[in-house]
């Protein structure tokens, strides 16, 4: 996914690891806001990192955790087929990720308007994305 692509569209990045149980109960909420405001404009991106290890903690060299990070995306976050999941270490350090689930609302014209270090709610997040839909307030 390239930047370019996002221009004009409000962007929720979803920094998230494969171990994370937050995460993994915040899908089904990106999901439904996917589905309801995707038309409007709605990008989710959700960027993550190697960590070193695989489920249950064993080590892992990068290419085989790799395909462990793919497989649960595949699985758990099934329901957000086509979210690009960008890894690289700089982009939880660009963003000063220091835990995960961190949900960041980036409005249509480019400015953040919404950071979120944990989980949120629908409810709690719904409005986040309807104005940064609606542009800059």
């Amino acid at each position: 996914m390239s930047l370019a692509s996002t221009k004009g569209k409000a962007v929720l990045l979803f920094f998230w690891a494969h171990w994370c149980g937050d995460c993994k109960t915040q899908a089904p909420v990106l999901a439904r806001l996917l589905d309801r405001y995707g038309g409007q404009g709605l990008v989710i991106v959700a960027p993550t990192q190697r960590y070193g290890y695989v489920a249950g903690g064993r080590k892992a060299p990068p290419d085989e955790e790799k395909a462990h990070i793919e497989q649960v995306r595949r699985t758990v976050y099934g329901q957000l087929p086509d979210m690009a999941v960008p890894l690289s270490q700089a982009n939880l350090d660009r963003y000063g990720v220091s835990t995960t689930p961190t949900l960041v609302l980036v409005d249509r014209e480019g400015l953040v308007r919404l950071y979120n270090p944990g989980r949120m709610t629908e409810e709690a997040l719904d409005p986040h994305v309807r104005r940064a839909l609606g542009g800059a307030r």
